[in-house]
């Protein structure tokens, strides 16, 4: 059902290529330092795997979101790290075509060869999935707008050349209308970076910003005023397949690096995957892996069809988020003491695949999707 064309068999091979030669090695330096993440960028621009998913017309490859996932899992085999960073930036471009669409062509050039690393800033402390609830402010002042607010959790933020800030422009918290797409550069006067110490997806550079009278021209404004929120919520739709993706690589991983373990060490006179219950978990395991990539591919095959396809990405999104957590917990378990030193590959892949269950949406709000789209029916 899902066989890969021949251009998306080549494109997984370099991406996978790339990965074994340059992320596999890089991964430990970018959770160490929890830096690294520009260095990354940088490389997808002159791979154009920025491009994969873009409309030919910005120029990308527009090779559609199966394309995309099978990047994020061959990068999240590796490092979460690398594949959020490759995840932020393909949503600030889908926040840019989505909202800005033809009047943002030249930024979304400029994203698709890295020549701007992009920042997302979205979440808030006290707005998180309800993006209508969000309090960032950017109020007039004669020919400028001044922005004011807090953002968390905004990736690439602290290597960032450009941040897309969702901001409201007019109307009160809760309401849809009033909230706009901004496209500002990340070292103005009156922004504060912070970077954040998460126990995964280190090197992401994912901060705490603070925006505080920031003076801002009003074309900085992306698409039309007040007019965002639609946009905003289809392009984040979208990208939460891709963090699909990202928890089926950290998946694989895990079972692959579990696999050769159970495969080489001995106890008791035999490899410990001829042991029943060890055998028994890996199967399971390689079973969901397999079962969570079939979902991510069905959403992406719709979303590329032109299909709405926000049930399929949030069924994707947390089966894909779940089998992270549980098989980085089974390959922890197989690799015993040995798992638990601090920079081993399941260690790290461990805590990438607790942060899957949270971001791009908790486990909580794809069930809540999913279980609306059962009172649509009705």
């Amino acid at each position: 059902m899902f066989e890969l064309s021949k251009e998306l068999e080549e494109y997984r091979n370099k991406v996978r290529d790339y990965t074994q030669k340059v992320v596999k090695d890089y991964a430990k330096t970018m959770d160490e330092t929890n830096d690294g993440g520009d260095k990354i960028v940088k490389d997808f621009g002159e791979m154009d795997l920025l491009g994969m998913k873009i409309p030919t017309k910005y120029g990308g490859l527009g090779l559609g979101e199966i394309a995309f996932a099978i990047a994020t899992e061959e990068l999240g085999s590796e490092s979460g790290g690398a594949s959020h960073s490759l995840h932020t930036q393909l949503n600030a471009l889908q926040l840019l075509v989505s909202v800005g669409g033809d009047s943002a062509k030249d930024w979304i050039e400029r994203g698709v060869k890295a020549k701007e690393i992009y920042a997302v800033a979205l979440t808030e402390p006290a707005a998180g999935s309800d993006l209508g609830a969000l309090q960032t402010t950017a109020k007039p002042d004669g020919d400028e707008l001044v922005l004011n607010g807090e953002k968390i959790f905004t990736s690439a933020a602290s290597f960032s050349t450009k941040m897309v800030v969702l901001a409201r422009t007019s109307g009160n918290p809760g309401d849809k209308n009033g909230i706009s797409l901004l496209l500002i550069d990340s070292k103005l006067p009156g922004i504060e970076i912070h970077k954040l110490d998460l126990m995964g997806i280190r090197g992401a550079g994912v901060s705490y910003v603070k925006f505080n009278n920031v003076r801002i021209p009003k074309d900085s404004i992306i698409g039309k005023e007040g007019d965002a929120f639609r946009g905003a919520i289809k392009a984040l739709m979208i990208s939460r397949n891709g963090y699909a993706g990202i928890a089926v690589g950290i998946a694989r991983g895990a079972v692959e690096e579990a696999i050769n373990r159970a495969a080489t060490r001995k106890q008791f006179g035999k490899a410990l995957i001829e042991q029943e219950w060890i055998g028994f978990n890996l199967a399971d395991a390689y079973i969901k892996v397999e079962a969570a990539r079939l979902l991510t591919w069905r959403a992406a095959s719709l979303l590329d069809k032109g299909v709405e396809a926000l049930t399929e990405a949030s069924m994707a999104k947390y089966f894909a988020a779940v089998t992270a957590a549980e098989t980085t917990r089974t390959a922890l378990h197989i690799f015993g003491g040995h798992g638990l030193n601090r920079g081993s590959k399941v260690e790290r892949l461990y805590r990438d695949a607790k942060i899957m269950e949270i971001a791009e949406g908790t486990n909580e709000m794809q069930l809540l999707a999913v279980s609306r789209s059962f009172q649509q029916k009705k």
